[in-house]
């Protein structure tokens, strides 16, 4: 009995010897925080670690400032494609094998932060830099947490990242595609096809130019984004946009008040000869030049709108083409409602141009 009591409490010893060894030993949490400054959400992430911080003595963030440290940008890369994800958005936080892309508020993203680290130190958890050398290998999981909200009638709305890009996507692709310059080209094709008396040789042909403008505008913008990324989060590029799209804004409300008098976003002059010469030739290969041509020269009527888009979809994590194909269907939708209309006979090209001209300064203004 006395041989058992004594095991009993060397037992109990051990236990109180080693548990508080195993403890303090305890290893540390270590998280990478990637950030850029000025950005509102990287902000409200960056408050929010440092309370953890206070809260979890033994966690340890690593921060990145990414906007104008490009040391730090070509270490996001690095670490982004350990991680096997491509590095396109701050605020971004790598927590054991996972990660979280952009931050709402603490009551979200700031829950889910915390529950991962808890789960970190609960249980064996790889960290960055275990993942970054190769040691560990990273679950292919990513969270995103970008959010807009919006107030209506007292009520806060909110909509995802994804759900706000799509209806960005409605929004300023039916403004881009709203502009006299396209309006033109097509009308004119149409109205010579139906001239000439071949109505299905016209549908044809404003269908194929229609495509052809949907292509040629889809891979100008995914162009753009490649850029955008190549580039990396300088402020002085987001910038530059910002500022070409004001410029490009008090033209087109210049055009409202005096269309087509100095400075104007319109077909040139010395472009028209060959757009009328594309015209005529009216064959399906014309038409696809025409919508070359056109696109070409009819870009600097609403450059500032997709530059917009791409520039908001540029920092958005994951595939962009999706998007952009959903923004160039709804640029191409007033082309399309044209070609039904004279297809079907609702409208005569002649009242459509005479309603084009009429209201021509007013589209600047969309």
């Amino acid at each position: 009995m006395r041989k058992k009591t004594f095991f009993l409490w060397s037992f109990i010893f051990l236990l109180f010897i080693f548990c508080p060894i195993e403890i303090s030993a305890q290893k540390k949490v270590e998280i990478y925080f990637f950030w850029g400054q000025g950005c509102p959400h990287c902000a409200k992430e960056r408050s929010f670690l440092q309370e953890l911080k206070l809260k979890y003595p033994q966690l340890e963030v690593k921060e990145f400032e990414v906007y104008y440290n490009q040391e730090n940008l070509e270490f996001f890369k690095k670490v982004a494609q350990a991680y096997g994800f491509e590095a396109l958005g701050v605020p971004a936080t790598f927590i054991g094998e996972q990660v979280i892309v952009g931050f709402d508020s603490k009551e979200t993203t700031g829950k889910k932060i915390e529950k991962l680290i808890q789960k970190c130190f609960k249980t064996h958890c790889s960290s960055p830099s275990e993942i970054l050398e190769g040691k560990e290998k990273p679950k292919k999981e990513r969270i995103s947490e970008k959010e807009i909200s919006f107030t209506l009638f007292g009520k806060e709305i909110k909509i995802s990242a994804e759900s706000s890009l799509i209806f960005l996507g409605i929004i300023l692709g039916l403004a881009d595609g709203i502009n006299p310059c396209m309006f033109s080209v097509l009308l004119f094709l149409l109205s010579y096809l139906l001239a000439i008396g071949s109505r299905k040789r016209a549908i044809e042909a404003g269908l194929v130019f229609t495509l052809g403008v949907f292509l040629i505008y889809f891979l100008f913008m995914l162009g753009m984004i490649n850029l955008i990324s190549l580039m990396g989060f300088i402020s002085k590029v987001k910038i530059a946009i910002a500022f070409l799209a004001f410029i490009v804004s008090l033209i087109l409300i210049k055009e409202f008040f005096a269309y087509g008098k100095g400075i104007s976003l319109e077909i040139p002059e010395r472009a028209k000869p060959a757009i009328e010469k594309l015209i005529k030739r009216a064959t399906i290969p014309s038409a696809i030049l025409l919508a070359l041509l056109s696109s070409l020269v009819e870009l600097p009527c609403t450059v500032g709108i997709p530059l917009v888009y791409t520039t908001i979809l540029a920092e958005k994590p994951g595939p962009h083409v999706p998007y952009l194909i959903w923004y160039n269907f709804f640029f191409v939708v007033p082309l399309l409602i044209i070609i039904a209309l004279v297809a079907f006979a609702f409208a005569q090209v002649e009242k459509i141009e005479q309603w084009r001209l009429n209201f021509r300064k007013y589209m600047r203004l969309i």
